[in-house]
């Protein structure tokens, strides 16, 4: 007999070790997470963490999936969806799971895995966002079915104790509030444990899965020698069937099989309701559930990264299996009128008196303390991340010296006691299978994110899992959500969504990854590579900026108005820092100017990327800043440089209302926003005029020159320190075009490509939401009323033709204009301009071409000074290429 022993010893243990080569191939068996810990100081001391992976992994996921169907629900099940439709929902649930399952062990065989079970893998894979609405959403899962639990203990206790009809006693009162009395007391005793600790709850654990494992065995022999019993009646609270109706239990037989092999959805005697394939799912359902009452236990396990994945596979293949086994014993030995009239058949036929009820109420307390304590540390886990701020501040403060955090468990018995006067088993059940499969739906998606953003720092230790099966079981959880059903799956994802954007706003940035950001760059990447240049098309055009800026704090109204304009382009603002990346501690410089210029474009709200280069001829810089701003196709079309000005400029970003930026109504912004006002004050001073690194008239007129040699536009900003941005209601404030140039040319002005430009950027910018109360005014020059009625009418129709809606206004030049000198012919125009924009908010002039010889930049600029003096603010605009289209 001893050999005996010591071979089925044997026999076990090689397989345990098959199991462990299985799942853990070449790895050993010392976690990563335990590997990690050793590394810093203190981080073994970690006491909380005491729990293997038999008590701490297997028997808590065994116990949850037991729950109350494995001596509660099998009747039900079995009884109404019948030997195939049974087979095929366990079979679904294993599927499920196991695929779920895959995922959870290739994430937590990736890193060291801390307190929060699913949450803390979800969070940590795919962000706060995400990972803390599930987590709000797995721990409401967990209180769900830890209440389903405790009712069918509730149950169980009446039906065995119950005034009206208690199988070994009638004394307790079972109706109006006792039953929630008796789940309140119950609950009680499983505060005091969960308080005592995690030790505690594997201690009760242990117990209650020998007691189980008996009464298990004891049902499974007792189906194999019980003989035929004809005088069953149904329970007293079973008011559909006449108590004198006897109810058959068969032994085995192929008749009764056969009775029970179809499905038979008729009413459930406890709920009066209909049953269907949908409503006997969900509560079979809720035996996979406590897939992750193991991983719940993550911060209390002393090798998680090994414990988990193990003990998890192990106890779901044994659940399975018992339960086919089950299913399979009952459809042959029970008749389909007993297991749909008396869902404690197994008490009633077992030789063993009261074992049954014993294995119900261990299971049942056993799985509703499992979820009790998983939903605690849940609870803990977002108190200490701070996804919802001082809504938890109270929970993350309340912690034992042992780390027990009593005020979590505390705060999870309240939320228990309150479910509790529910009252039926089955009416929640539907809430656990929901909540549970969209946390399924969510740990696939997370393993599925991971695979498919490439990282090189995703290569986790098991590897029986691919981005198929998370696919598969990310998309099976959904469907099967809505099959159970359908609202409150639609309920769930609603409140997830905006869980999801509540927590976005509210909580800080995390230094855990962002799989948003890995998954984005794989995706930009892959679309820029497709991005052709050669295909780009007129009709598609949208100007692209790349805005050359020395120093923001002048120029903080010239970014903002920029960012309106860019219609969806992109926006790239430059700057070069004159230096050398060689002088002492002129790195550590350039690091804190590019965080300053980052935060502000993030206080700014505007859509831009920020370029920066080094190099001591400011003209080189920029040409280096032309050349290769933006990636692949994604370049700028059009460069936007500052005046050329010699006068004192104005600090925006001292002065207390210089930052155009909006007061955010969250949190989560109102702390970055006040994080980067830090980062902001570290941009440079403004330089003075007689400040050496200025840039001189022939470098400033050669960008000009080198933007025109480059093939790209050119816009000129002056006066944009005295912008007032409009409002909605701005009705009598104008953005005028002027589309000639100082000299008209011979040209008709849809051929002349600046002029196309000037009016394309105008009506752009009268597109953009906040500009769209102001009018576009179209200015017609002309030498007399007769050729400008002409002409109004030539361009009213080219603006039909552009589709640009837009006054034309005609304005009259002086009789003496093509008389006068060069310069007297600016002082003109600017004369012009200036009488007809007292109502202009933004002015859009023709900027002439700048002269060859380089002896004639410094009266260029000074005829650019005169053209643009005393103006609205003015963009001075040259249109290289071709922007408008009449083609379909």
């Amino acid at each position: 007999m001893m050999g005996g022993n010591q071979t089925v010893k044997e026999s076990l243990a090689a397989m345990l070790s098959f199991t462990k080569d299985f799942l853990f191939p070449s790895h050993s068996y010392e976690s990563f997470s335990s590997k990690i810990h050793h590394l810093g100081p203190g981080a073994a001391a970690d006491s909380r963490k005491t729990l293997g992976t038999f008590s701490g992994v297997f028997v808590p996921c065994t116990l949850s999936m037991f729950s109350a169907i494995l001596f509660l629900r099998m009747g039900y099940i079995v009884g109404y969806g019948g030997v195939i439709d049974t087979l095929i929902m366990f079979t679904l649930s294993f599927f499920i799971v196991m695929m779920t399952i895959l995922s959870v062990c290739a994430i937590s065989t990736n890193g060291a895995i801390e307190g929060g079970g699913a949450y803390f893998m979800i969070s940590r894979s795919i962000g706060p966002e995400f990972g803390g609405a599930m987590g709000i959403i797995f721990f409401f899962a967990q209180i769900f079915g830890s209440t389903v639990y405790l009712l069918g203990l509730v149950d169980a206790i009446v039906d065995s104790f119950g005034e009206d009809g208690g199988n070994f006693g009638k004394f307790l009162p079972e109706h109006g509030h006792w039953k929630n009395l008796y789940g309140s007391c119950i609950l009680l005793i499983m505060l005091f444990v969960v308080l005592i600790g995690a030790e505690m709850f594997a201690k009760t654990n242990l117990v209650i899965f020998a007691i189980v494992a008996v009464t298990l065995v004891i049902n499974i022999v007792n189906f194999i020698i019980q003989k035929p019993i004809n005088d069953l009646h149904p329970p007293s609270d079973n008011s559909m069937l006449n108590h004198t109706v006897n109810l058959t239990y068969t032994s085995w037989s192929r008749e009764t099989f056969l009775e029970n092999r179809a499905q038979n959805y008729t009413i459930d005697y406890t709920t009066k309701r209909t049953t269907s394939f949908e409503t006997v799912f969900a509560v079979l359902f809720t035996g996979f559930t406590g897939v992750f009452a193991g991983s719940n236990m993550s911060g209390d396990l002393k090798n998680a990264s090994k414990s988990i994945p193990f003990g998890t596979v192990l106890s779901c293949i044994v659940s399975y299996f018992i339960y086919i086994m089950l299913s399979l014993a009952i459809a042959f030995t029970c008749s389909r009128t007993l297991i749909q009239n008396d869902y404690l058949f197994l008490e009633h036929i077992c030789k063993v008196p009261g074992i049954t009820t014993v294995g119900t109420f261990s299971v049942t307390f056993s799985a509703s303390l499992g979820a009790f304590i998983g939903a605690s540390r849940i609870l803990e886990a977002l108190a200490l991340d701070d996804i919802l701020g001082s809504l938890l501040s109270v929970v993350k403060k309340g912690r034992s010296r042992r780390g027990n955090p009593w005020v979590a468990v505390v705060v999870s018995w309240v939320f228990l006691q309150a479910l509790l006067f529910v009252g039926s088993l089955n009416l929640i059940a539907p809430f656990v299978a929901t909540f549970s499969l969209l946390t399924y739906a969510t740990v696939n998606m997370a393993c599925l994110a991971l695979d498919l953003a490439g990282a090189p720092n995703f290569r986790p230790t098991f590897v029986y899992f691919n981005k198929y099966t998370s696919l598969v079981g990310f998309v099976s959880s959904i469907v099967m959500a809505f099959v159970v059903n359908p609202v409150y799956a639609s309920t769930s994802f609603g409140i997830s969504v905006m869980l999801f954007v509540f927590i976005m706003f509210r909580t800080p940035g995390s230094s855990w990854g962002y799989i948003s950001q890995a998954l984005i760059f794989h995706q930009v990447r892959k679309y820029l590579l497709m991005l052709d240049t050669r295909k780009d098309h007129v009709k598609f055009w949208r100007p692209s900026i790349l805005f050359l800026c020395k120093n923001p704090r002048t120029c903080i109204p010239s970014i903002s108005f920029l960012n309106d304009m860019k219609k969806g382009g992109l926006y790239v603002i430059g700057t070069n820092i004159v230096g050398d990346l060689r002088e002492p501690g002129f790195v550590s410089k350039l690091e804190d100017q590019n965080m300053a210029w980052l935060s502000l474009v993030q206080v700014l709200g505007v859509k831009a990327f920020v370029e920066t280069t080094v190099d001591r001829d400011v003209r080189n810089g920029i040409q280096n800043l032309i050349m290769t701003a933006g990636l692949g196709g994604m370049t700028p079309n059009t460069v936007v440089i500052g005046f050329y000005d010699t006068s004192e400029s104005k600090d925006f970003v001292s002065e207390p209302d210089g930052l155009p930026c909006k007061k955010p109504l969250f949190s989560k912004l109102r702390r970055n926003q006040s994080d980067s006002r830090g980062h902001i004050d570290k941009l440079p001073e403004i330089e003075t005029h007689t400040n050496n690194s200025r840039i001189t008239v022939d470098s400033y007129i050669g960008v000009i020159k080198d933007v025109m040699a480059l093939r790209k536009n050119l816009c000129i900003l002056r006066h944009f320190d005295k912008l007032k941005r409009p409002s909605a209601s701005s009705s009598a404030l104008f953005i005028d075009v002027w589309p000639v140039p100082p000299h008209p040319a011979q040209t008709h002005i849809e051929d002349d490509t600046t002029s196309m430009f000037l009016l394309q950027l105008s009506c752009i910018l009268h597109m953009v939401g906040s500009w769209g109360g102001t009018r576009l005014r179209v200015m017609a020059i002309s030498p007399s009323q007769t050729m400008g009625a002409t002409e109004r009418v030539q361009l009213e129709g080219i603006l039909k033709i552009l589709r640009i809606e837009a006054h034309v206004q005609t304005v009259i030049q002086p009789e003496d204009y093509e008389t006068l000198p060069e310069v007297q012919k600016y002082q003109s125009l600017n004369q012009t301009v200036r009488e007809n924009s007292q109502n202009t908010v933004v002015t859009f002039m023709y900027l002439p071409r700048p002269p060859q010889s380089e002896d004639r930049n410094l009266d260029y600029l000074e005829k650019l000074t005169i053209l643009s003096e005393d103006l609205p603010p003015t963009l001075l605009v040259s249109g290289l290429s071709k922007v408008t289209t009449t083609e379909l």
